[in-house]
Formats: C-alpha cells, structure tokens, sequence
C-alpha cells in the first residue's frame, strides 16, 4: 500500500514539473528585420543598414535605443577594439508601437565602411546574445534593443554579404592583345640599337 502510495506521488510530482514547464511562457522579442543598401559589398566599400522593427508581442512596445555592432566588430592584432565597428544611438523622445495599427519603425545606421581586410570568408569574432543587461560589450553581427525595460537589451544577429572577387575577362583579353604589341616594339628597339653599335664598331680604324 505504502508502495502504491509512494508511486502516484511521484507521478503527480512529475506531471507537475512537467505542466509547470509547458505553461512557462517563451520569452517573446519583437520582429526586427536588416536590410543592407546594396545586395552584396567589397572590402573598402561604404554602405547603410536599415532596421525594421516590427511589435508582434501584442501589447504596446516603447524603443528607447538601439546599439549595433557591425559583423567585424572587435579586437584588431594590437589588441585595441576596432574604431567605427559599432554605434550607438538614443531616440528622444521614445519610439512608441502600438500593439496593432502604427506597429512597426525603420531606422537607418550612419554609413559604414568594409575594412580593407574583410572578406566573405573572414569570421566575425564574437557573437550576439538573446538578450543582455550588458549594452556596450563584446559583440559582433548584432544589434542590441532596448525597448520597455530600463535594463535589459534584446539581441538580433545579422550579417553583411560580401562579394566573390573575380576577375574581368575584358581585362585580361586586352592585356593579352598587348603583350605580342610591346613584345614587337622591344624587339624593334634592340634591333636598333644592334644596328647602331654595329655601325660604330665599324667606323673604328683598324691597327
């Protein structure tokens, strides 16, 4: 009997651990869409994101700022944090969403500029958390928002697509029409100069 006993308790403890777990709401974040002012950029190229945020949290959503960090963001050979690698910015007075209707705010970034050494292969340093009290910290490929808590910021990841570097064939069949050219042009030079050592040599008296 006691056996019996012991064997539905826990069986209730664990359909109310479970229960509990299933009516533990998700924490719910905003929609927030990125797009870049080109489809695909190459090193040394400028550009700006635009940021769409979408309230699809179904009650009204207040956007006090948002900090965004590039995809290269972080800590160059010397050890110092890269300059112009992220930003951030305070909107004032607040940006206020309303549950339905004015739901949704576009925000686009200063311009930014692709370092030099980024390329589509190079992987970005740090990642982006779900959601953090900590706005200026070591992230790369996000942005940060800071909405109704005075404390907490919700990431989004996003990235920046590179270009394949290829080569023009115009380039090259031009550079190839050239070559037998200068290649003609030397050979009539050296002739030359062959020609006039030659008539030198035989104005020279003889002993």
């Amino acid at each position: 009997m006691k056996e019996k006993i012991r064997q539905s308790s826990l069986a209730i403890a664990l359909l109310a651990l479970v229960l509990a777990g299933v009516s533990l709401p998700a924490h719910a974040q905003p929609t927030v869409n990125f797009r870049p002012d080109k489809s695909a950029y190459a090193p040394n190229d400028s550009g700006t994101l635009t940021i769409t945020i979408i309230d699809t949290l179904g009650n009204p959503l207040a956007i006090r700022n948002i900090t965004v960090y590039y995809p290269w963001a972080g800590y160059d050979t010397t050890g110092k944090w890269l300059s112009n690698a992220n930003f951030t910015y305070n909107f004032s007075p607040v940006k206020a969403l309303a549950a339905t209707g004015a739901n949704n705010f576009s925000y686009t970034t200063p311009s930014f500029t692709i370092p030099s050494w980024w390329g589509i292969n190079s992987p970005s340093q740090f990642g982006c958390p779900a959601n953090t009290n900590t706005r200026l910290g070591t992230y790369s490929g996000c942005a940060l928002l800071g909405t109704n808590s005075t404390s907490r910021y919700e990431g989004f990841d996003f990235g920046i697509t590179m270009a394949l570097a290829v080569y023009n064939p115009s380039t090259l069949s031009a550079i190839a029409e050239w070559v037998p050219v200068a290649s003609l042009v030397v050979l009539v030079i050296a002739t030359v100069f062959l020609a006039l050592a030659w008539n030198s040599l035989r104005k020279i008296p003889k002993k």
